[in-house]
């Protein structure tokens, strides 16, 4: 490449050059050219053959294999390729020098998501021509060919957005060739059902597809292919956004939380409002029981499963507590103030240290306000085919709402353990706690639909209100607010001590 034009690279990005000056040999640029060469002859070949065969030349027999290689090798050899990159960064020690430098941690990102497959980036570029042609010989549009390279883009950006996040949070627990496999290997699996939805995307709106019916909010996405291609672009984008934001929060400081506790109100915000969109029927028109399905299902078995992520991202580490509770023991102020303008209220809601607690109960009540108005418009005729009425659904979510709670507090009392590996302990000890009330059902040899009220105590409490009574619901609740109180009380004392301990030894030692 010309000196000057990488000068300028340079200049706009020094990480980018970085990558190019160590992958672009020429060595490497041969094999990549071969490469793709190779690969469209054999195609070429294949549609000869086809030719021969059947009398005549179809361009399709290139396009599909194409359509499926190109985007199948930019996300899983990416991923692999940047995986292992920060690993290796990471475990040589450069990665500490990088971050030192005066380029912004997005900088450096960027520039490595640009250079590090920069020769996967060559191949492909070189195959395009190829698919192109062979695309607009078989009749595809061009205008759809321009959205299929655009969602091709938004995954790229969303799985390499992933791979970053995947490495740093687990770069700390193996080598860098496992944990390139692992991710290359997580890719594998994943990018063929992403592939297939834009293969079938395009397909679905030339036939007509039973899911033409299919709506977000009021926006009829099944019928008209430009908001749907807009709504996934978007959904990409936002998702992208909210990986990326945790990405440079780990990548700047490796002890810092996933998501701070002001990016959490708005993640939950607006993925609430997107899972919501599901479950909301047309203006003018009755509830249908795929709507209850779906929103039944976000509400009471996947928002679970997302607010254990949310806890394990929130929820700080022994060593950052014990400062925040040193922190607040010579800060803590003696002047009388509102309830909300505390500084200890004021800490546990915007504060980066302070106990996760507060903030989970905060995203609890944002995702109440943003479906509690659906179950209470949801028909009771709708709700009793499955043996519910408005009264339990509401209960249920205050039963699942507690349940969180509690879980949140066993996360960060776990993570409050003196261990070497706080992670492994948390994950085993949240598992157990989880798998509990199941495993008493197997051990006494009776149905966990039978046993309401340990139901209660599962990640699913709105099973416990297939056979379980109000009374059992009521003794439930009571339990659960008993238990969150006692771990609380717990966490409470805990950090009390943790600060006067961690006071008195600095006292000591500025003494001498």
């Amino acid at each position: 490449m010309d000196s000057t034009l990488l000068n300028q690279l340079g200049e706009w990005n020094p990480q980018f050059y970085r990558e190019l000056k160590g992958k672009l040999k020429p060595r490497n640029l041969f094999i990549t050219v071969a490469i793709s060469f190779i690969i469209q002859l054999i195609l070429l070949v294949f549609a000869y053959e086809h030719h021969a065969f059947y009398g005549q030349y179809s361009w399709d027999v290139v396009f599909r294999p194409l359509n499926w290689l190109l985007p199948f090798f930019l996300l899983v050899c990416g991923v692999y390729q940047l995986c292992q990159d920060l690993a290796q960064e990471e475990r040589r020690g450069t990665l500490n020098f990088i971050r030192l430098s005066p380029q912004s941690s997005q900088s450096i990102l960027i520039g490595k998501i640009l250079g590090v497959p920069a020769l996967l980036y060559l191949g492909i570029a070189l195959t395009i021509p190829l698919h192109l042609f062979s695309a607009l010989a078989t009749g595809i549009p061009l205008l759809w060919l321009l959205g299929i390279y655009t969602l091709w883009g938004a995954g790229c950006c969303l799985f390499y957005s992933a791979a970053f996040f995947y490495t740093l949070l687990w770069n700390s627990q193996g080598d860098s060739k496992s944990i390139a496999g692992l991710g290359g290997l997580l890719a594998f699996f994943v990018s063929p059902s992403y592939i297939s939805i834009i293969d079938f995307s395009f397909q679905w709106y030339q036939s007509n597809s039973p899911l033409k019916h299919w709506q977000w909010f009021f926006l009829p996405l099944g019928s008209e292919a430009i908001l749907a291609y807009t709504w996934v672009i978007i959904t990409l984008s936002v998702a992208t956004y909210w990986i990326w934001q945790a990405v440079n929060r780990r990548f700047r400081n490796p002890n810092a939380t996933l998501l701070s506790k002001k990016h959490s109100y708005l993640l939950v915000a607006c993925f609430e409002v997107w899972l919501l969109g599901f479950a909301v029927a047309e203006i003018n028109s009755v509830f249908t029981d795929a709507h209850l399905f779906a929103g039944l299902f976000f509400l009471f078995f996947l928002n679970p499963i997302c607010f254990l992520i949310l806890i394990a991202a929130l929820s700080p580490h022994r060593q950052t507590l014990l400062d925040w509770a040193r922190y607040r023991r010579y800060n803590s102020s003696s002047h009388p103030q509102s309830f909300w303008h505390r500084p200890l209220i004021k800490d546990l809601i915007w504060g980066e240290k302070s106990p996760a607690l507060v903030a989970v109960g905060i995203n609890l009540l944002i995702t109440a306000v943003i479906w509690v108005p659906w179950l209470l418009l949801l028909p009771e005729q709708l709700l009793q085919q499955d043996d519910l009425t408005t009264l339990k659904a509401l209960l249920s979510l205050l039963l699942t709402m507690n349940l969180i709670l509690l879980y949140g507090a066993i996360h960060q009392l776990t993570l409050f353990l003196k261990t070497s590996k706080p992670e492994l302990w948390t994950t085993g000890i949240m598992v157990a706690v989880m798998s509990l009330p199941f495993l008493m059902g197997g051990i006494l040899g009776v149905e966990p639909l039978q046993m309401p009220f340990v139901l209660m105590f599962s990640p699913f409490p709105v099973l416990a209100l297939v056979n379980g009574s109000i009374t059992t619901v009521f003794f439930g609740l009571l339990a659960q607010l008993g238990v969150i109180s006692l771990l609380s009380l717990q966490l409470t004392k805990k950090l009390q001590k943790a600060g006067e301990s961690e006071s008195k030894a600095l006292l000591t030692s500025a003494s001498y």
